[in-house]
């Protein structure tokens, strides 16, 4: 395990996008570093602890912080399953700063090499919530569409609805993606929201994220656990 936290900074307005790395001991995993980069920058994170990928129940649950709109405050909310995929981008942290021009599917992909592939496409997102299956499961179906070809393994979407863009406490859903096929399970997280966060403050209507990047502990996630011990 690297001695720092690996944070991916993407401006949604310009697409300008860097990797940032926090020393491991100044920051300890996604709540600590997100409260430091909402409070300096007011970025929206998604992120992984220490732990993801390893054996220990709720390790791979992925974790939103950010100032919530509806409680007007720092806001923590996590998705279950979902850092699984996001530990193949080879990073601990996605932090969202301004906002596009307009909304847009931002897209995250390693596939095979340092870099992650970062892309953002415009959408119109009132013909594509009242299409399909209507509202959340139609954006997830068309971000999968236009970006799901693309990955070597399952990806992994996760999308805004409606009341992102009318409320202030629109929340953000995701499903698991399995030979190629979106499930039926649906994982939610942002309550406070960090949706209409994501859409109203960043322009971001959803994400579509996944890799191949293999930690070194693939085989034996037990070895996360010694690693994590010894940074202490």
């Amino acid at each position: 395990m690297d001695n720092f936290l690996k944070v991916l900074l993407v401006d949604a307005n310009t697409g300008f996008y860097k990797t940032q790395r926090y020393k491991i001991g100044e920051f300890f995993g996604p709540v600590d570093l997100g409260l430091h980069l909402t409070t300096t920058i007011n970025s929206l994170n998604i992120g992984t602890g220490l732990l993801a990928g390893s054996i220990f129940p709720g390790s791979n649950r992925l974790i939103f912080s950010g100032f919530s709109p509806c409680w007007g405050g720092f806001y923590i909310s996590s998705m279950g399953g979902a850092g699984l995929v996001f530990d193949n981008l080879g990073i601990n942290m996605l932090s969202i700063v301004n906002k596009a021009a307009n909304p847009v599917i931002l897209y995250l992909n390693r596939n095979h090499g340092e870099e992650i592939k970062v892309e953002t496409l415009p959408v119109n997102l009132n013909d594509i919530w009242n299409s399909g299956r209507k509202g959340v499961y139609s954006l997830m179906d068309y971000t999968f569409e236009k970006f799901g070809h693309r990955f070597e393994t399952d990806p992994r979407i996760m999308v805004v609805g409606p009341a992102a863009a009318a409320t202030d406490f629109g929340a953000i859903v995701s499903v698991p993606i399995r030979k190629g096929e979106l499930s039926f399970v649906d994982t939610w997280a942002g309550r406070g929201g960090l949706g209409s966060k994501m859409l109203r403050e960043h322009g971001i209507a959803g994400i579509i994220y996944g890799g191949t990047f293999i930690d070194q502990d693939f085989t034996d996630r037990n070895i996360r656990v010694m690693q994590f011990m010894a940074a202490m």
